[in-house]
Formats: C-alpha cells, sequence, structure tokens
C-alpha cells in the first residue's frame, strides 16, 4: 500500500496487521506537575551532564519520556490532538521526531489555522526530516463553540469543503508545479514545493469528526477514518455503514479507547473505587483487555488509539503486559483462520 496519496484509491490485497498508537495528552491531570506545569521559571536546556538534569527538567521533557515510552515498548505511533489548553500539535511534533526513531507521530492539524501551502511546507520539512514519519488528522467537529474559541468561524457546512480544498492543493503542490487554485478557502498561483518533496512521501491521512459531508471527505481521500469511542457491536455496524454507503474504496478505520488494565481484576478493582474513570473505558486483567482488544480487531477496525490517565505509568504497562498477549491472540486467530 502507498501511504499518503490523497487523491488515489488504496490498493489493499489483505487486512494489514493491527497498528496500536498511544494518544498523546499535554494536559492530562495526573500529569500537570510535571516539569514546568509547577515551575515556569527553568526554560529547557540541553543537560550537560547527570548532575544538571534536575535543574533542566521541564514538561517537554515528561512528553518526550512518553515518546520513548511507547517506542520501547512497541506501539506502533503517538497521536497528538490539538486540546484547548494543551501545547501546539506542531510543535509538540517537531520536538517528539527529534527524540524518536521509529514512531509514526499523528498530527492534529487544523484546517483554518494557516495558508494550505504553508501546511504543505510544514508537513515536507517534518517528512524530510524524519524519514516519513508524520501522519496528518483533521478532526472535522461541528462544536462551533469550540472552534471560536480558537479563532476559527467557519460555518458547519463549510468545515468539509474546506478540508477538501486543504487536500487538494497540498496535493497539487507536492511536485515541481506549477499548480493553480482558486477555492472559497484556499487559493494558490502557479505553485510547488519542487526539490523539498523529491521522493518524499505525502503524510498518511486521519480522517475524523461530525460535521456533514465527512463521511465522503473520508471515502475520497483518508487512510484512516477514526471513530469516537463506540462499543464493539456499535464499531461493527458503523464501519459497515461506512463501507456500505461511500464506495468501494478501501481504508482502514480507528477507535479511540480509554484502558485500565492490571495484573488482578482486585488491582482494578481497587483503581475504580481510587478515583473517576472516563466514561466507556475498557477495564480488566491484562488477559482480559487484551481480549476485548481483539473482539476490536474482530469487528473491522484496524488502528487502535488508546489513552489513560497518568501517562507515563499506563503506557509502559499497556505496551509490556496488554499488546504482546494482543498481538498473540490475533497471531491465533490469523493461523486458525489459514489452516
Amino acid at each position: 500500500m502507498s501511504c499518503g496519496l490523497w487523491p488515489l484509491p488504496l490498493k489493499m490485497e489483505k487486512k494489514m496487521a493491527i497498528e496500536t498508537l498511544w494518544k498523546l495528552s499535554t494536559t492530562s491531570g495526573p500529569d500537570r506537575g510535571r516539569g514546568e506545569w509547577t515551575d515556569g521559571q527553568r526554560p529547557w536546556a540541553p543537560a550537560v551532564d547527570a548532575r544538571s538534569r534536575d535543574r533542566q527538567i521541564n514538561h517537554y521533557d515528561y512528553l518526550a519520556q512518553i515518546a520513548r515510552a511507547a517506542e520501547l515498548t512497541g506501539f506502533d505511533g503517538l497521536f497528538i490532538p490539538d486540546e484547548a489548553d494543551g501545547e501546539e500539535p506542531w510543535i509538540v511534533t517537531g520536538a517528539l521526531l527529534r527524540e524518536t526513531r521509529y514512531l509514526k507521530l499523528v498530527t492534529a492539524v487544523a484546517p483554518g489555522s494557516a495558508s494550505a501551502v504553508y501546511q504543505g511546507k510544514m508537513a515536507a520539512s517534518a517528512q524530510r526530516f524524519s524519514g516519513g514519519r508524520q501522519a496528518w488528522f483533521l478532526d472535522l467537529d461541528s462544536d462551533a463553540a469550540a472552534r471560536r474559541k480558537t479563532g476559527d468561524f467557519a460555518l458547519e457546512e463549510d468545515l468539509a469543503p474546506r478540508a477538501r480544498e486543504l487536500v487538494t492543493l497540498v496535493n497539487g503542490i507536492w511536485g515541481e508545479g506549477p499548480y493553480d487554485q482558486d477555492g472559497q478557502h484556499f487559493v494558490v498561483e502557479k505553485g510547488g514545493l519542487g526539490g523539498l518533496v523529491a521522493h518524499v512521501e505525502r503524510p498518511e491521512l486521519w480522517i475524523g469528526g461530525n460535521a456533514p459531508g465527512v463521511d465522503a471527505l473520508s471515502a475520497e481521500h483518508a487512510d484512516v477514518h477514526l471513530l469516537d469511542a463506540l462499543s464493539i457491536e456499535s464499531a461493527r455496524a458503523e464501519i459497515g455503514r461506512l463501507r456500505a454507503s461511500t464506495g468501494a474504496r478501501q481504508r482502514r478505520f480507528g477507535v479511540q479507547l480509554s484502558i485500565l488494565a492490571r495484573e488482578e481484576q482486585a488491582d482494578v478493582d481497587a483503581e475504580l473505587r481510587r478515583a473517576p474513570r472516563p466514561t466507556g473505558e475498557i477495564a480488566g486483567s491484562y488477559d482480559a483487555v487484551a481480549q476485548a482488544l481483539a473482539e476490536y480487531a474482530d469487528a473491522g477496525i484496524d488502528v487502535l488509539l488508546l489513552n489513560a490517565p497518568d501517562q507515563i505509568r499506563e503506557v509502559h504497562i499497556v505496551g509490556e503486559q496488554v499488546l504482546p498477549r494482543l498481538h498473540k491472540l490475533l497471531s491465533n486467530t490469523s493461523a486458525r483462520a489459514a489452516a
């Protein structure tokens, strides 16, 4: 499969192995005591020796710890959302691409935040410097109040058309040019990124949200259609609906899930009593959570986007204990199907 060729059909002769990514929150409550959230007077600086680290660590160091933990424990990538009171996703992406070697980083991209040419050039640089490890997420959420807080006053009915123009323009300038586009939202005259994108793939494209026209846009351009948290049966039904209503072009489907996994159910129960947990969270023993995730794969999910509070701890637990069990279950299922 050639990823990131936004206007072209994906060729998927066989189902890809499931991907697992961690959804990185830069504002998660249990993480607020890390680095400069509690002491903003210490800007980041490289440590010259071990003794100086305690004077240099800030919140970005903590985010880098999470990224390294995800990479070391077997995750395929990190998802960097655009949180209202969080860090800027592009800045976090650039920092963490330097801190990792293999992880895919999925950046939440706000179509109205900059010109399409500028967004395309940022993607070209990120891809060149990282060996093609960036992906884009276009979140077409119809929450007008949330958009206006960011200075985006686009009408709900314009969200999908604006995103389509962005994708079309970036695709058009991804080459020598000249490329012209005179759209309602994005305009370029004789554009082209030239040598900057020579032998560089466009970022893989993720699309999600509930604005009008999202399904059709995803069917045309998405590599991954991201669903909100859903039960297994609801995910199966939604994937069936999308496949039936948006044509033959194949794409992958992802789902966002909060999880809590411990060795024994008694430990899970203790955690549940200790503090409120996210709605719809999958909670259970390592084996039980792995089994639930395998059932999502059976329902048609190709990408698992996982999250939990107290991220550094949970990344290690999930990566070291749940993912190996999940991959073993999926391997056994594949072997039985091939028999």
